[in-house]
């Protein structure tokens, strides 16, 4: 609606948001993943149109969310009461570096998970990461790392990487701290210099099979908007980072847009069976990702506008949502 500045996208726009917002401002979700729905839809929504009901049925629901916070492990569970945190909650915070604005003290919270998540070990030593973590009863120590949708716990599954480049870049736009910069820097240096050379990860960057396993795509739309906003936060990382993300860009573009514009190619990876059973993946076949779909049309809504204030984490005091 923003971009195209059409009426009718903008009344759709609009509905959804409202919708969204209303459920989530009444209790804390059960999945962590309804904290991309609320950022997408009602705190962008309040930014772009200025509507004061929509910010405060925003903030409402960014304190429910906030409910599901495990103290004594310091992080957002995937799923409330389930022992399992996982790198790509980290999407799911952004409704707390929008918020933090109005109430300072719900920035904190999505710093505790960051750093909790880093003191656990979910990223590894030369920047690859793991997708989830379990802990020891009643305390914050791991007592398991692993993938649930790669190929084994000592491979790298392509979407998590993806959302620790994301996540980790944000953390840093939102909040300075060069902690988070580090791993920003060091999990997208890892992913660039393992991509194939036409630059769309598979599923799984170890599994042995590649390369007769599904494509990725959507890892790799994340992933182009992780590299462009990490060239813009950092000089340092500019020289690799930008032409790294237009790369995949105009490789997802030329040969994994539809004619209609659906993103093509992506893959949930090897869900348990648990998951897998109820149709949500048809793995070895590729599909088409929800996810993917969203990160291809911000990763051209980046390239295609040199003024990204719509989508800035960076926290002012003079601009209240």
């Amino acid at each position: 609606a923003e971009h195209f500045d059409d009426a009718r996208i903008r009344q759709a726009a609009d509905l959804v948001s409202r919708r969204i917002v209303r459920t989530l401002a009444t209790r804390p979700p059960k999945f962590s993943a309804a904290g991309s729905d609320l950022f997408y839809a009602a705190c962008l929504g309040a930014r772009i149109t200025g509507d004061r009901d929509l910010a405060d049925a925003a903030l409402a629901a960014t304190r429910q969310y906030a409910k599901n916070f495990v103290p004594e492990l310091e992080v957002f569970l995937q799923v409330s009461g389930v022992n399992r945190a996982v790198i790509d909650t980290g999407l799911n915070l952004l409704p707390f570096y929008w918020a933090a604005e109005r109430d300072p003290t719900l920035l904190d919270f999505a710093v505790r998970h960051n750093r909790a998540l880093l003191k656990a070990g979910i990223v590894r030593d030369d920047g690859s990461v793991y997708q989830a973590i379990e802990f020891r009863p009643r305390t914050a120590e791991p007592r398991r790392r692993y993938n649930m949708q790669g190929y084994s716990d000592t491979t790298t599954w392509a979407r998590g990487q993806s959302w620790a480049m994301h996540n980790y870049a944000n953390a840093f736009e939102a909040t300075g701290d060069a902690e988070f910069l580090d791993v920003a820097r060091a999990s997208s240096r890892w992913y660039v210099e393992h991509l194939p050379v036409d630059h769309v990860p598979h599923y799984d960057f170890g599994d042995p099979a590649v390369p007769h396993v599904p494509r990725d795509s959507c890892s790799a739309a994340i992933s182009a908007n992780a590299l462009l906003k990490l060239a813009a936060l950092d000089p340092a990382s500019a020289s690799w980072a930008l032409p790294a993300g237009r790369a995949i860009v105009d490789e997802l573009l030329a040969n994994y847009l539809s004619p209609g514009g659906v993103l093509l190619r992506g893959s949930w990876g090897r869900l348990p069976p648990e998951k897998a059973g109820v149709g949500i993946s048809r793995f070895p076949l590729e599909d088409v990702m929800p996810y993917g779909n969203y990160w291809i049309v911000e990763a051209l809504y980046r390239l295609l506008h040199d003024d990204r204030s719509l989508l800035s984490l960076t926290i002012s005091k003079e601009r209240i949502q």
